[in-house]
């Protein structure tokens, strides 16, 4: 199936807008076919523009319909009148609003038929009004699937699994038995959620017994995870990820943890099994936590940090051994001095004719 091209008005774009984009001049019926950048729109695209820079490279190219962050129009050139231009404090947010007039993603799971007939669908399986069924797809026992809900090609969802409604689960995703996902959630591509913790006991041979995982996962409404996400079922409980928390690809949630709300997981995100972390998390790439720990809601992490022990107190960390964001970077500045500062304590130790020796 082709993907046909948008044409969107000023007109829809002022109500997707709302109370985030607001009309300044132009006509309302000016039309728009995609979403380009300054240097590579034309007359029949729309622009994002962030500068004055910006906006002067949209003029020069002739682009018809611009949203421009508002301190740019505080010394704007003279403007078109056919230019059709909106406003906004801030950018980012208004292309959260704006572009999904776009997107054109569910439109890659349209097979002919809501069902694709290579799927497996087990007939004791329930599913909503309107849900969509890749190529190959797995459907287990008991399964239950809210309404409008999208399962990718080659998808395995099994025995007694919950998927809410709105939710879009892509290709290659694996949801464990007894799991149960949201409304309004979306996985990524080769992201597991409810394959086994990693729980062993070893014995006096250092020989390695496996703890069976009996346990679930519960992902709440509006989260979203990336490719290549694994997040282990409890050994007898639930692994939880909360309401409204986004994880990037890459991320490793360990069997019984808890995730709380409205946090975001950069990519390559590790935290080891039993840990509890607070609401409106934040952390750059590549941070770890260890086991058993808690941290309070509204902590934030710089990248490649380390969690070693509670965190009790909201606020910015970095570096390992964790500190407050502002003296790990004075440590990660003065790493790069520890050699000729070596050096230096060298030659006093050695005018001083005294050992460095224990």
């Amino acid at each position: 199936m082709e993907i046909q091209e948008h044409e969107i008005q000023g007109n829809q774009i002022e109500k997707a807008g709302q109370g985030v984009v607001n009309w300044v001049q132009g006509p309302q019926k000016n039309s728009v076919f995609q979403v380009l950048p300054p240097d590579h729109a034309g007359p029949k695209d729309l622009s994002f523009v962030s500068n004055s820079s910006q906006l002067k490279e949209a003029l020069e190219r002739h682009v018809k319909t611009l949203i421009v962050h508002e301190f740019c129009l505080k010394e704007t050139p003279q403007l078109p009148v056919d230019l059709l231009l909106f406003k906004t404090n801030n950018i980012p947010r208004a292309m959260s609003v704006i572009l999904p007039l776009f997107d054109d993603k569910k439109l890659r799971f349209e097979w002919g038929s809501d069902y694709h007939p290579s799927s497996v669908i087990h007939q004791t399986a329930h599913l909503g009004k309107n849900v969509k069924v890749g190529p190959l797809a797995v459907i287990g026992a008991h399964v239950k699937i809210g309404d409008n809900s999208i399962i990718g090609a080659s998808s395995v969802i099994e025995i007694s699994a919950r998927i809410g409604a709105r939710s879009l689960i892509h290709s290659q995703v694996f949801i464990g038995a007894r799991c149960e996902i949201g409304n309004d959630c979306e996985v990524h591509p080769h992201t597991s959620i409810g394959s086994d913790g990693f729980g062993f006991v070893s014995d006096e041979k250092f020989k390695h017994h496996k703890i069976p995982q009996l346990g679930r996962v519960v992902i709440e409404d509006k989260v979203e995870i990336g490719a290549n996400c694994a997040i282990d079922r409890a050994t007898l409980t639930e692994t939880r990820i909360r309401s409204g928390t986004k994880l990037d690809n890459f991320c490793h949630i360990a069997h019984n943890c808890d995730l709380g709300e409205d946090s975001l997981y950069a990519a390559g995100f590790f935290v080891a099994g039993s840990s509890k972390i607070g609401s409106r998390f934040m952390c750059g790439g590549n941070v770890a936590v260890t086991s058993h720990v808690e941290l309070v809601d509204g902590v934030i992490l710089a990248g490649r940090s380390t969690v070693t022990k509670d965190v009790t107190e909201p606020g910015q960390y970095g570096g390992y051994p964790l500190q407050p964001v502002k003296d790990a970077l004075k440590t990660i500045a003065n790493l790069s001095h520890i050699t000729e500062i070596r050096k230096q304590v060298q030659k006093i130790l050695k005018h001083l004719q005294l050992s460095d020796e224990k």
